[in-house]
């Protein structure tokens, strides 16, 4: 943490700017992975954390759905910063993305689905980023 203090002043990055492998690369990264203590470090003011949403059946979207749904997911994905093509299609390159957004922001179950606890949760950071600026 006063590592990454200290980069994070001396390179004045934005504490929403410190990414994992995995957010940048997402079809080649899995690091630092879903037991990364993001929560911890985020309190310690590096990097940029919401609570997940609670874990909870219903819509969930996955493999080879299509339409306004998945179109909505990958424009909030691409909001956050993922390299992603709005393509209206839950295709492997989507999925990928929501592996890695779970990975940081809902490591209880990493499954690249995009599950109501998935959503919610990235809307509620894309909320929190909006208000933080």
């Amino acid at each position: 943490i006063k590592l990454c203090r200290d980069i994070i002043k001396r390179r004045h990055i934005a504490r929403e700017r410190v990414l994992a492998h995995s957010d940048i690369a997402p079809a080649r990264k899995k690091d630092p992975g879903e037991k990364f203590p993001w929560a911890k470090l985020a309190a310690a003011g590096v990097g940029f954390w919401v609570d997940p949403a609670p874990i909870s059946e219903g819509r969930t979207l996955s493999a080879n759905d299509r339409g306004a749904p998945v179109e909505d997911l990958q424009k909030q994905l691409i909001k956050y910063g993922y390299g992603l093509e709005v393509t209206r299609l839950y295709d492997d390159a989507t999925r990928l993305v929501v592996t890695a957004f779970q990975r940081h922001f809902r490591p209880e179950r990493v499954d690249g689905l995009a599950d109501p606890s998935t959503l919610e949760t990235l809307r509620n950071l894309l909320k929190t980023l909006r208000a933080h600026h």
